[in-house]
């Protein structure tokens, strides 16, 4: 009996021994680290254990790292070149690639005083008295009109009623005579217009002769 008891004694130590021994093991089993495999080239460090991961922080570069690149402009073509402004003379104000005007000297010519002169009395303020010339080798005529010609018996008359060409006074037989040229405004001696057809008229001491709105006075010395 006291055998029986014996054995049935070290059996529940045992199974209480194994029990305690079971325990223990599926405790040391729950707090035991859980191993985590990554990547090694994630650029994160993880510790071994389930605490919070650690991260590598990458060093701040200066900010002149940050600056946009700069864009290369390419030189224009030589069709789109810009044209740059044309500088002036200080003293002139004329451009300096300007086309250059054909001067005309004053003529050389051996000129013939004749009688007789033109007054101007309105419409031109360029001339106050016309005289009568004649070029040696040319007839003794003279043109008046708007044109400047290159002959001092071709008179420019400043007004924008005078034709080219408006009127042509000749001398003969120590008179002279006037001659219509004009279209548009017809020379008027003494309020009487004339036409080229009518050809030539002359001219006594006093006449006043029209051109537009040009006035003049004949005067026979």
């Amino acid at each position: 009996m006291t055998y029986v008891v014996a054995v049935l004694l070290l059996a529940v130590l045992a199974a209480a021994a194994v029990s305690i021994l079971r325990w223990r093991a599926e405790r040391r089993a729950k707090h035991a680290p859980i191993p985590l495999v990554f990547p090694m080239n994630s650029g994160i460090a993880w510790s071994a254990t389930l605490s919070a991961p650690v991260q590598t922080i990458e060093p701040v570069r200066p900010l002149a790292s940050f600056a946009p690149p700069v864009a290369e402009i390419p030189a224009p073509r030589a069709d789109e070149r810009r044209v740059e402004p044309v500088m002036a003379d200080r003293e002139s104000q004329v451009p300096l690639n300007s086309e250059t005007v054909r001067f005309q000297r004053p003529t050389e010519e051996v000129v013939q005083l004749l009688p007789g002169h033109l007054e101007v009395l309105a419409g031109d303020s360029r001339h106050q008295e016309i005289r009568f010339v004649r070029v040696q080798g040319q007839q003794p005529h003279l043109i008046l009109g708007r044109n400047p010609g290159r002959s001092p018996q071709h008179i420019a008359l400043n007004s924008s009623t005078v034709s080219r060409q408006h009127a042509r006074l000749a001398f003969a037989g120590g008179k002279w005579n006037v001659a219509n040229l004009s279209r548009t405004n017809p020379v008027v001696v003494n309020e009487v217009a004339l036409s080229t057809a009518a050809g030539e008229r002359p001219l006594a001491d006093g006449d006043r002769i029209e051109l537009g709105e040009v006035v003049l006075r004949f005067h026979a010395h």
